[in-house]
């Protein structure tokens, strides 16, 4: 919608006015029908900006109050736009993979492959690169990319490329669970913890069925995540994988007080020459992953964080990560075990050099 222009004559104070002689009558008339006019138009000009305000009002609250209907918080999208009482803003989509309540390896296992050749053709595969758009990068050739869902545009998958200064082991060691109580609070100033619900191994992969958990988003409440953490075998071109795969299963039901969030992910660990200039050992570390803050299964409550805002901040947050990652393998910190203090308030009041 065009914003009028502000009309000249009726929008402005009357008492700026200059006595005159008054007009003949054949001069009032066409005065009256262009002063008519102005006032008509704005009063239009301003019932226009009132709509936009409500439809404003109406948007922000579907965002932010919990208890509002979801049949409106639906009418808003992210961009604050209005939509038909019918329109859903996002279609059925997939949010997890379902294991049911009775599951074994072998069903953790095909929810993984279900996932790994998809992330490996868009991690890997030369043509790939040219769907990529580029939405962060670092001098020292560190890049973060985004890549629209055919299916689920407010859902984009990510890929975060970077060389490591370390060997593959080491990089992997990191990203592992059990060093996670040390290394995660580095990465994400936001986590909380996490929970092994049981470990598997099928076909010589071996899994782990976890739950992590991270803290209130500035005003959005807790987040919760299920998913399968697969140390796979190692490709055929020597690069090792690793992945985390949502899974929806009767067995870890949601839990009042968190938002039951989503993220599928897929990492790359390839080896390369040491640097020329230090000598030090190096890889090449990709993960491509998908993400969603907000329940968006049947049955979910929501979450009220747009995606939108996660869509233009990922570039941002996602080097940092990177960056965070490269310090901490630089230092050697978390190969000592010694964990961060759970309040991030108190971690930047003791200094950042603690984690």
């Amino acid at each position: 919608m065009t914003r009028p222009k502000v009309p000249s004559l009726a929008c402005v104070s009357s008492s700026s006015s200059v006595s005159s002689p008054p007009p003949s009558p054949e001069a009032r008339a066409p005065a009256r029908i262009e002063a008519k006019r102005a006032e008509n138009a704005c009063r239009k000009w301003t019932l226009q900006r009132a709509v936009v305000a409500l439809i404003s009002i109406v948007c922000v609250l579907s965002i932010f109050v919990p208890a509002w209907p979801r049949n409106i918080a639906r009418r808003c999208n992210g961009s604050g736009t209005w939509l038909a009482a019918d329109e859903e803003v996002h279609p059925a989509r997939h949010r997890g993979r379902e294991i049911g309540a009775k599951f074994n390896a072998a069903d953790l296992e095909a929810a993984y492959q279900s996932i790994k050749n998809e992330y490996a053709a868009l991690a890997l595969h030369p043509s790939s690169s040219t769907q990529w758009q580029l939405i962060s990068s670092h001098q020292d050739g560190s890049e973060v990319s985004l890549l629209e869902h055919p299916e689920d545009p407010s859902c984009p998958y990510v890929r975060m490329t970077s060389v490591m200064p370390a060997t593959i082991e080491e990089v992997w060691d990191f990203l592992d669970l059990k060093n996670w109580a040390t290394t995660m609070p580095k990465m994400d100033p936001f986590y909380e913890g996490l929970n092994v619900l049981g470990e598997y191994r099928y076909r010589g992969i071996d899994m782990k069925l976890a739950r992590k958990t991270i803290k209130r988003l500035v005003t959005f409440g807790k987040r919760d995540f299920t998913f399968v953490s697969v140390a796979d075998n190692p490709r055929g071109d020597g690069a090792w994988v690793s992945g985390t795969v949502s899974v929806v299963t009767d067995r870890i039901p949601r839990e009042k007080g968190y938002v039951r969030a989503y993220q599928d992910s897929i990492a790359f660990y390839e080896s390369m020459p040491d640097d020329p200039e230090t000598g030090g050992a190096r890889m090449k570390l990709t993960i491509v992953f998908r993400l969603d803050l907000n329940d968006s299964r049947d049955g979910g409550d929501g979450g009220f964080v747009p995606m939108w805002i996660y869509v233009k901040t990922v570039g941002a947050t996602g080097m940092a990560s990177v960056q965070n990652m490269k310090r901490q393998l630089e230092n050697e910190d978390w190969k000592g075990g010694a964990t961060c203090d759970n309040n991030w308030l108190a971690r930047i009041r003791n200094g950042t050099g603690k984690c």
